[in-house]
């Protein structure tokens, strides 16, 4: 009877340990089977966003005919100021250049130019006389009668005017008509002929 209730006992045993392996082993086919299908699904949604390189590309639709097409967008355009490069030896400045007779006598310094609406040069304003600023007075000199030095350096302006004719110049006032020491006055115009009278039909036969 002992020996009966062994063998139960050990076949009991055995089964329940036949079921926890089977268990196990159910376990780990699940775990693989869910990897499985894990990559399987991620193989389909690479191929689905990949695009068939044989696919036909579909050309764009023509525009219909009186369509106006739409304006290109302005592109930016770099425009370059012209500039000139002048010799600093051949030119210079007016202002406060100091004036000189023929004789080399220091006669002023010009302070102001004064020009026409075209922008033509027609006097330089000259501060004449005086010393150490006292008694100074603003005198308009014709452009014509000044001039650089033939030679050498561009420093300073020489009139062509007497120290005496400076002298007695009536002053420059800036807002009243401007008197120009040394300009002469323009020649009148000479009158226009007028136009010779058409000659006379000639005779009918």
């Amino acid at each position: 009877m002992g020996a009966v209730a062994s063998k139960r006992a050990n076949t009991f045993a055995n089964i329940f340990a036949a079921n926890i392996f089977a268990a196990k082993t159910f376990a780990i086919f699940l775990r693989g089977l869910l990897a499985c299908s894990l990559i399987v699904a991620g193989a389909h949604v690479a191929l689905a966003q990949t695009p068939p390189a044989d696919a036909p590309k579909t050309a764009p639709e023509p525009a219909p005919q009186g369509a106006e097409a739409p304006a290109a967008p302005p592109q930016g355009r770099v425009t370059e100021t012209p500039a000139v490069v002048i010799d600093g030896n051949a030119a210079q400045t007016l202002l406060g250049k100091p004036v000189q007779s023929l004789k080399g006598a220091d006669l002023g310094r010009v302070v102001d130019v004064v020009v026409d609406r075209s922008g033509v040069l027609r006097a330089a304003i000259v501060d004449f006389g005086g010393f150490l600023g006292v008694g100074v007075r603003k005198i308009a000199v014709d452009w014509r009668m000044l001039h650089l030095p033939a030679d050498g350096p561009m420093n300073k302006l020489i009139v062509d005017l007497q120290r005496d004719q400076l002298r007695n110049a009536p002053a420059y006032k800036d807002g009243e008509p401007i008197v120009v020491i040394g300009g002469a006055a323009a020649p009148p115009a000479e009158p226009v002929p007028p136009p010779a009278p058409a000659p006379a039909p000639a005779p009918k036969p």
